[in-house]
């Protein structure tokens, strides 16, 4: 398991569903499997985050982002499923604050778009949309990482753009575009997919191929 989550600190790109920030008490914490779990009070909430393990007790004050709600989330190594769960991340610095602030405006056209395929921006916009149905992307592949879970994972842009969300990943178990190639991709549409370790995606194309 620490081979694996090394191969996907090193090849993937976490993507976070929101930049909404939080600041809330611990309730209780419980550690396992590379995850400290906590239930906090956030203002007049009480719900449950998922963090990288760190050394927290109950009554501190802990400062995450969102990275993805999950439902009915079962953990293996706790035996316990949580009803609803945040995977979240450590709060952005100041200087990553501004920048979110001041980020683009949104684009949603692509000059790679064809009649028939969606822009990566539209696919963010309207992701409950699309839901493991089959779409086509057509983009620039940015960064290819092979034989990861067994799995080839091929990042594509296509200067498009939606709340900062301009890379989609797309899994495949052959193709493999080189890096720089303008290409067709084909795939069917995961949304909120765990893979664990924090690395929660809330959009991912499986079953990839690709085509220029």
């Amino acid at each position: 398991m620490k081979k694996i989550a090394l191969s996907l600190i090193l090849g993937l790109t976490l993507y976070a569903s929101t930049t909404t920030m939080h600041s809330a008490k611990i309730l209780e914490t419980l550690n396992s499997g590379g995850y400290t779990y906590m239930k906090v009070q956030d203002g007049k909430k009480s719900y449950w985050i998922a963090m990288t393990q760190r050394k927290v007790k109950a009554g501190d004050t802990i400062s995450y982002s969102e990275q993805g709600w999950m439902k009915n989330f079962h953990s293996k190594t706790l035996n316990r499923t949580f009803d609803n769960i945040l995977f979240a991340g450590d709060s952005a610095s100041t200087k990553q604050k501004l920048q979110i602030k001041t980020s683009k405006p949104d684009v949603m056209n692509s000059q790679y778009a064809t009649q028939n395929s969606i822009t990566i921006a539209n696919l963010f916009k309207d992701r409950s949309k699309y839901a493991n149905k089959e779409i086509l992307v057509r983009g620039k592949v940015t960064k290819v990482s092979e034989a990861i879970m067994g799995l080839n994972w091929i990042h594509i842009q296509d200067a498009s753009s939606f709340k900062g969300m301009d890379d989609l990943v797309f899994t495949s178990k052959s193709a493999k575009p080189k890096i720089g190639e303008v290409v067709t991709a084909k795939g069917k549409v995961i949304l909120d997919k765990d893979f664990g370790y924090g690395y929660f995606y809330p959009v991912i194309i499986q079953e990839a191929s690709f085509s220029k």
